[in-house]
């Protein structure tokens, strides 16, 4: 589906909804198909941890070629970048093009850092005649960045912002799954809401990937706590984040009555009503509006595409 150069412009038009993204090693091609059988709303094709500083360069050789093959196949494709600004350069030069949606940025610094890779991005999408497509989705690493969350959440290009869990809790001194963090992402979603950007994370830690029992215990109580969805790194966990992250059938067949009921009140000129006890107000329909639109989105194409920016 094409969009307009005037609703690209608008940041609600470009609010992805990804339940579930996948880290596969930009060099290792024998998890791409594992990674595309999982059926992810979106991949990240890595070019920073997993990635060894000799094979840097093969593996930015390899993005291209890649990220096509995962659009095919239905995926939004995200490339995860190197922090060091030499490395982080080359890296979005070979990431940009038609394929790929979205850069997602490790150790976040504040404003002035997205700003600074925003302008290599503009000078290289000009370049392609692509201006504008591609977005951005910053992780939170370190203290710094905690205490800059709303100016990243609200940076230009950014469609959704999540914590490095490992990076974060190393800088603090804290274990994962502590309350330290979990107040972190409690912040994260309070600055994503203001900004409106999507909130991604889980509150728990997704390298413990043998324990799915625990990994969607983890997956349910973060969507109850307003993340959106997860990253995940291995396959085995997409499919929960998948369906924890989606609108349970209850949630929908409530929005549906919700509507319903909202429905016949305007038709009788009433402002409020109520259901099973509840009062009914403008809040409360558009909660249930937003619960059948990710229902609808799913039922029709099973994943939530990023924003129709890949067209």
């Amino acid at each position: 589906m094409q969009i307009a150069d005037a609703q690209l412009a608008s940041r609600s038009d470009l609010k992805p909804r990804w339940r579930s993204l996948l880290f596969v090693p930009a060099i290792l091609d024998r998890f791409f198909e594992r990674a595309i059988d999982a059926k992810p709303d979106a991949i990240i094709i890595d070019l920073e941890d997993s990635i060894p500083i000799e094979q840097k360069e093969f593996a930015r050789r390899q993005v291209r070629e890649t990220a096509a093959v995962l659009r095919r196949a239905g995926a939004d494709v995200l490339v995860r970048i190197n922090r060091p600004l030499s490395l982080a350069v080359r890296d979005i030069e070979a990431s940009i093009g038609a394929d790929v949606c979205a850069i997602m940025v490790p150790k976040a610094g504040g404003a002035y850092h997205l700003k600074l890779l925003c302008e290599v991005i503009d000078e290289i999408e000009n370049g392609c005649g692509i201006p504008g497509r591609t977005k951005i989705v910053p992780l939170v690493e370190d203290a710094e960045a905690v205490c800059r969350l709303k100016e990243i959440a609200e940076g230009e290009r950014v469609v959704a912002i999540a914590c490095g869990d490992e990076d974060l809790a190393a800088n603090l001194g804290c274990a994962p799954e502590s309350q330290t963090l979990v107040s972190v992402k409690h912040q994260l979603v309070l600055a994503a809401g203001a900004a409106g950007c999507q909130p991604l994370g889980l509150i728990g830690t997704i390298t413990e990937y043998r324990d799915l029992d625990r990994f969607r215990a983890a997956a349910r109580s973060s969507c109850a706590a307003g993340l959106t969805g997860s990253l995940c790194i291995h396959p085995s966990q997409v499919t929960i984040a998948n369906k924890e992250f989606a609108p349970s059938q209850e949630a929908v067949e409530w929005a549906l009555r919700v509507i319903a009921r909202a429905d016949d009140a305007q038709r009788m000129g009433q402002a409020v009503t109520s259901l099973d006890g509840k009062m009914i107000d403008q809040p409360v329909v558009r909660r249930a509006r937003e619960i059948l639109q990710f229902h609808i989105k799913d039922e029709r194409g099973g994943a939530y595409p990023c924003l129709s920016v890949c067209v």
